[in-house]
């Protein structure tokens, strides 16, 4: 049976940062890692939570919002971000837009640029981008999730594998003060993944919202990124990661 002072204690680590770690809670309590993961699997059946890898996530973090409503949420802090990271764009290079609400408001500012080789696995980016005279856009290949409007799989990644990118933007599910950038779609994750490593320099751009947000999957850690753009400084301790991590913060 689950102890009492134990279930108090993952549900207030639930409650206050939407994540808890099979490890900590073992150290605390004096027991036994397997003890843990039985708790959380008896938890998890009463619907208070979800077990993920080295511990649990609240019950609501285990999936995204679907883009075409993350696009109406902090759309004020979006069109921030997006005017910041429009200055990391040069005349006569290439890049890439993962999908992202936010890489679609960097999408909107696209107009701007002469000769713009605009990369992209989302069809409501190229949508928006095809449109501006000095951009030419090209559509990653792959299988078309409906609800996200976007391609991913092999031919998605086997396609980005074969270019390499002056810079990257994407976005991101959560920002997590332990294990970096993550996400909720293993897909969309495997795709941020081969941007990543197919560009000269790669940027997340996140609003303020998604400091301390977990998720289910790790993208990528701090040091995986160059820059970091958000609408406003972010604190004390996140500024430390990013510093030792040698990730660039710009921001509102």
């Amino acid at each position: 049976m689950l102890n009492v002072h134990r279930r108090e204690h993952i549900l207030d680590g639930i409650s206050k940062h939407n994540r808890v770690s099979v490890v900590d809670i073992a150290d605390k309590f004096d027991v036994s890692g397997e003890t843990i993961r039985r708790d959380l699997k008896d938890l998890e059946k009463e619907g208070l939570l979800r077990r993920v890898r080295g511990g649990a996530i609240g019950p609501a973090g285990i999936r995204d919002e679907p883009i075409n409503e993350r696009v109406q949420k902090a759309a004020k802090e979006k069109g921030i971000i997006a005017q910041l990271a429009a200055e990391l764009i040069s005349d006569h290079t290439s890049i890439f837009l993962h999908i992202g609400s936010t890489t679609e408001a960097l999408a909107r500012q696209l107009g701007q640029f002469t000769d713009l080789k605009v990369y992209t696995n989302s069809l409501n980016i190229a949508q928006i981008a095809k449109d501006f005279s000095g951009v030419t856009v090209h559509v990653a290949p792959g299988q078309v999730r409906p609800v996200e409007s976007d391609l991913v799989g092999y031919d998605t990644i086997s396609y980005i594998e074969g270019y390499l990118f002056d810079t990257a933007f994407m976005s991101v599910a959560g920002i997590d003060l332990e294990h970096g950038f993550m996400d909720f779609e293993e897909d969309e994750v495997r795709v941020r993944q081969a941007v990543i490593k197919s560009a000269r320099n790669s940027v997340v751009m996140a609003d303020s919202s998604k400091f301390g947000k977990t998720a289910n999957i790790y993208t990528a850690p701090f040091d995986a990124i160059d820059r970091f753009v958000t609408d406003r400084k972010p604190d004390t301790a996140f500024l430390s990661k990013f510093n030792h991590a040698g990730t660039e913060v710009i921001h509102g």
